[in-house]
């Protein structure tokens, strides 16, 4: 039995080893993989100022959608305004047209003769 166990530990401890090699050479070819530069990458240092580039691009135009944000809020305002006041005149408008409706139906006798007389006179 005891021959069996070292035999076991044995084998066990030359699989892990290759264990542990395998997993060397996976991360030697992953840190490959990662560290390799393609034509076109930036080097480490053209990346800081792509970086910085890219930055003050999206300040830029984190400040302009801002602006658009301000400028729409103001527009808002002014049209929501002038809808108001257009519906006040709306509301004036109707309220004139329905007294002259209410003028027109109201005849008045002494118009009624003025004109009674003008058709006998013979002018219209």
């Amino acid at each position: 039995m005891a021959q069996w166990t070292i035999t076991y530990l044995e084998q066990r401890n030359r699989q892990l080893e290759t264990e542990k090699e395998l997993d060397e050479l996976w991360r030697i070819r992953g840190d490959r993989g990662l560290n390799r530069r393609r034509p076109g990458d930036p080097l480490p240092g053209d990346r800081e100022t792509w970086y910085i580039h890219e930055i003050t691009r999206l300040e830029r135009l984190l400040e302009k959608a801002n602006h658009d944000k301000e400028l729409l809020r103001n527009m808002r305002t002014h049209y929501w305004a002038r809808l108001h006041v257009c519906k006040a005149r709306m509301k004036i408008l109707q309220r004139k047209l329905s007294e002259a409706r209410k003028r027109k139906k109201r005849t008045n006798p002494l118009h009624i003769l003025a004109e009674a007389s003008l058709t006998h006179h013979g002018t219209h």
